[in-house]
């Protein structure tokens, strides 16, 4: 004799006969044309379980056709997601649903919108804009402008990357504001301090050891300013060249800096000459 029982589940009741098993969605699907109307909503939260878990089930034109007709956006809503990202591989699986009516075509894309607004509010909410500015790009563009949310969400998203890319451009002028100084200020200084041996007289009586380092030359400030360009662009003609230890890891310390300098400036120039484009 089979028993009906309830379980309890994000935030609603389940029923299902406890002598078949859920896991068998033609089982859900045979109570639910038998079930009374209040207790649709809890086998239309399970058949949408049983379709996340293993989506497929949705490859069995029933189901997809149960999917398209029966499963309302209150479901989505109600449905416990273990994460983001699941909702946004199973709206994937949506757009692969045997569904040659168009009108259950178009109730599958009012799915697709919901979940999509699902994960784009949540993102929005914990104020995780990256994630936002992600989700709104694997959105299908044609969804954007069919949704008045999804288009406020992609507006946001549209505002947050222009936000960023401000905020980095400053942050990389600064860099080569700061470098430009380095290398006409700082680097020449600290070269001929070094190769005269002051930094290394200086060293020597704060540690009481001997550095050891021989052939210091004596360097004017356009020498050392000349050695400073020549090393930040990478040209190193060789004619003016470290002797001592700690010359030779200033040099290396601005070499390093003027290598991505470099490629700093070939990325803004790259982005100052490409066309840009309207979405």
């Amino acid at each position: 004799m089979n028993h009906t029982h309830i379980h309890k589940g994000s935030g609603s009741a389940q029923f299902i006969d406890s002598n078949e098993e859920l896991s068998d969605w033609h089982t859900l699907l045979h109570q639910y044309k038998t079930a009374a109307s209040h207790q649709r909503s809890a086998l239309r939260l399970d058949f949408l379980r049983l379709a996340v878990a293993d989506t497929a089930i949705l490859a069995a034109e029933e189901a997809a056709h149960f999917l398209a007709e029966e499963i309302q956006a209150e479901d989505f809503a109600a449905l416990d997601w273990e994460s983001t990202e699941i909702i946004l591989l199973f709206c994937d699986q949506l757009y692969t649903l045997p569904l040659s009516d168009p009108e259950l075509r178009a109730k599958v894309r009012d799915h697709v919108h919901t979940l999509l607004r699902q994960v784009l509010q949540k993102y929005e909410s914990e104020e995780k804009h990256e994630q936002l500015f992600t989700g709104v790009q694997v959105t299908p563009t044609f969804a954007h402008w069919d949704d008045e949310e999804l288009k406020r969400l992609h507006h946001l998203a549209s505002r947050y990357e222009f936000k960023r890319v401000t905020r980095n451009r400053r942050l990389l002028y600064s860099y080569l504001l700061g470098q430009i100084i380095f290398v006409v200020v700082l680097f020449p200084l600290l070269f001929i301090n070094a190769e005269n041996g002051a930094i290394q007289a200086q060293v020597e009586a704060l540690t009481d050891v001997k550095i050891g380092d021989e052939g210091y030359q004596l360097l004017t400030y356009p020498d050392a300013l000349y050695w400073s360009i020549i090393t930040a662009t990478s040209i190193g003609y060789g004619d003016i060249t470290p002797t001592t230890t700690t010359g030779r890891i200033i040099a290396a310390v601005l070499g390093t800096m003027g290598v991505i300098t470099i490629a700093i400036i070939a990325g803004l120039v790259l982005d100052w000459i490409t066309p840009r484009r309207l979405d």
